[in-house]
């Protein structure tokens, strides 16, 4: 059953439209990453999918309500999102950064009740920051601050979870372990995950569905096995690769062809 379903979705800013007639269906589980070169569109359009632009037109359903329809509260009970940049200047605890996620679900007058505490102890131990829980979030390196904002958004408890680029400015040893965790959740808790993405073989093990963007436009979307090819990526990349099979996972990966240097 499709909880996130978008029709001829068009989105932008005062410029123009970034991504064009954009239409796709999510099921429920399911882990999609978009993939594309940087202005592709793929950021644009995991604001838009959440109603964050103004300059929006399309359908965008999710579990059967119309976003646009939406207060940001009921909205929060639906989607929780984690954008590419924070603010290295976050000062407060990581303790009350992820039990933040917890807004939405909290009544009119404020205030953590005893299950906000114990979903956020819990959701600090799966991610595995229950150790830093006291330190100032600025404090900690850019991994740590990476889980610790997925943290805030699985506080909200939210059926879908968007994560713009989760792997930017992280070593190889983080990007590994934050989609482990990402595919932790979709597979034992049910999260449905939209990720984009510029690692192409980060994202090829953990994902159901491909989409790769070109020029705000959906150029191909399939399951990685079909969509990773020479043509698609010298088509969406502009970059020659050759294809080779994973010999743990079994699927394809990419490998970059060196240009010849160029003699005068």
């Amino acid at each position: 059953m499709a909880i996130l379903e978008v029709d001829k979705l068009s989105a932008g800013y005062e410029n123009g439209d970034v991504i064009q007639d954009i239409s796709f269906s999510l099921n429920k589980s399911e882990f999609i990453s978009v993939l594309g070169k940087n202005g592709s569109g793929k950021s644009t359009l995991i604001k838009a999918l959440q109603g964050l632009l103004k300059n929006v037109s399309g359908r965008i359903l999710v579990d059967g309500e119309d976003v646009f329809s939406l207060s940001p509260r009921q909205l929060a009970k639906k989607i929780s999102y984690v954008p590419q940049i924070f603010s290295s200047s976050f000062e407060f605890s990581v303790a009350e950064t992820v039990l933040m996620g917890r807004y939405a679900h909290q009544g009119r007058l404020g205030g953590s009740s005893p299950d906000d505490t114990r979903i956020t102890e819990e959701i600090m131990s799966l991610t595995k920051i229950s150790h830093l829980k006291e330190k100032k979030v600025a404090h900690l390196s850019g991994g740590e601050r990476q889980r610790v904002f997925i943290a805030r958004a699985l506080a909200q408890d939210t059926p879908l979870l968007f994560l713009d680029e989760p792997s930017s400015h992280l070593d190889i040893r983080y990007q590994v372990e934050i989609y482990q965790i990402l595919k932790q959740l979709q597979e034992e808790k049910g999260k449905t995950i939209l990720t984009t993405e510029h690692n192409i073989n980060l994202a090829i093990p953990f994902s159901q569905q491909i989409m790769f963007l070109k020029d705000g436009r959906v150029q191909a979307l399939g399951p990685p096995e079909n969509l990773i090819t020479k043509q698609n990526i010298l088509e969406v990349f502009e970059a020659a690769v050759e294809i080779r099979e994973n010999i743990h996972s079994r699927l394809p990966e990419i490998s970059l062809i060196p240009k010849p240097d160029q003699k005068e």
